[in-house]
């Protein structure tokens, strides 16, 4: 086990616990290790850090609700439930990719080899296919996002490359491993039965959404009942302090960037399955609207704070926008300018909630 974090997260100062000792162990110590000085040094602080929380819990579902609002008058076709069931099934990837990248920010670290790892599973899916039929060639690609899971844990634990700087150019390659395999071109799915399945529907939802929600579903339970969800809480907050009181630091960056290669792959099998072909420049840019989602939620830069269902909210608001300007026939270059303002927007809440989280 290493004997210090990663670079580019949290680590504790001596003076981080209170009466900086070590009489706190297990759990309970660690938060106590992570938010006690401060609060103790500040007592309006922890009010002012709340009320700020609570700005953010509220301010992403009155948007939300909000948005939905507007495209529902402003659109006859917005509030049809084929439609509404159309927005669910168009977010279920970014979706998907977006609840790995809020465990990875919360745990303090990065993935930007999601859409990369989208391209190479839907090429795997399609080459393996026809010698090995869809359920292999399904389980073969999602053990290739698993494989690159593993590399960025290992470049990041192990070589000890900032999480940033290492899945950027990761990504880059395993980018150039979908080009090679494929020479550039679009691969057909030589059976159609993963298409059907991607394209079927359960009590009348799309199974790309059901996916997406039983995702969130686990995800949720995970990070809110677990012990190993608040392993990802309190490695996240301070790595050092989560260290010194016995968890197992290295293994939880292991969990988390599995995770997200994971979760990665099942976006890239249900993207072979929507498009009926793998290509390697499925997904490209996708990690644009996954940290839009993901910061309009309210998850933390720093690491340590965060909750899923904020992102879910994330999510389903860029999707809503994405829909609702598309059916009132607005100009894709203003639709481009609404996409990059709504980042802008998150980012600027997300360094907010950062400077007053220092204070």
């Amino acid at each position: 086990m290493s004997s210090e974090p990663p670079p580019g997260t949290s680590s504790a100062r001596a003076g981080d616990s209170p009466g900086g000792g070590s009489g706190y162990t297990g759990l309970q110590g660690v938060i106590a290790t992570l938010r006690g000085s401060r609060s103790a040094a500040d007592p309006d602080r922890a009010g002012r850090t709340s009320r700020f929380d609570r700005f953010l819990d509220l301010g992403i579902y009155v948007a939300l609700v909000g948005l939905f609002i507007f495209f529902a008058v402003a659109s006859p076709y917005f509030l049809t439930q084929r439609n509404l069931l159309y927005v669910g099934a168009a977010v279920a990837v970014t979706g998907i990719l977006a609840a790995g990248m809020t465990i990875a920010l919360i745990a303090g670290q990065l993935d930007l080899t999601v859409g990369a790892t989208v391209g190479l599973v839907s090429v795997i899916v399609a080459l393996a296919m026809e010698p090995l039929g869809t359920p292999l060639a399904v389980l073969c690609g999602l053990l290739v996002g698993l494989v690159v899971g593993v590399l960025n844990s290992i470049l990041i634990v192990k070589v000890r490359i900032n999480s940033i700087i290492a899945t950027l150019a990761f990504g880059i390659v395993v980018r150039g491993v979908a080009l090679i395999l494929t020479n550039g071109q679009i691969k057909p799915l030589p059976d159609p039965a993963l298409q059907s399945f991607i394209s079927a529907q359960i009590v009348g939802v799309p199974v790309p959404l059901v996916i997406l929600l039983f995702i969130y579903l686990v995800c949720w339970i995970v990070l809110s009942f677990t012990k190993p969800g608040w392993h990802v809480y309190s490695t996240g907050g301070n790595a050092s302090a989560a260290l010194r009181s016995g968890i197992k630091t290295d293994r939880v960056y292991f969990g988390v960037f599995m995770t997200t290669g994971l979760l990665a792959a099942i976006g890239g099998v249900i993207t072979a399955g929507n498009a009926g072909s793998g290509g390697p420049a499925y997904a490209t840019g996708a990690e644009f609207d996954v940290l839009t989602a993901v910061l309009l939620g309210g998850i933390g830069l720093s690491g340590g704070s965060g909750r899923i269902q904020r992102t879910l909210a994330g999510v389903l608001l860029i999707g809503i926008l994405n829909n609702g300007l598309t059916l009132l026939s607005v100009n894709t270059y203003y639709q481009q300018l609404a996409r990059g303002s709504v980042f802008v927007l998150a980012v600027v809440l997300a360094a907010t909630s950062e400077r007053r989280k220092a204070r």
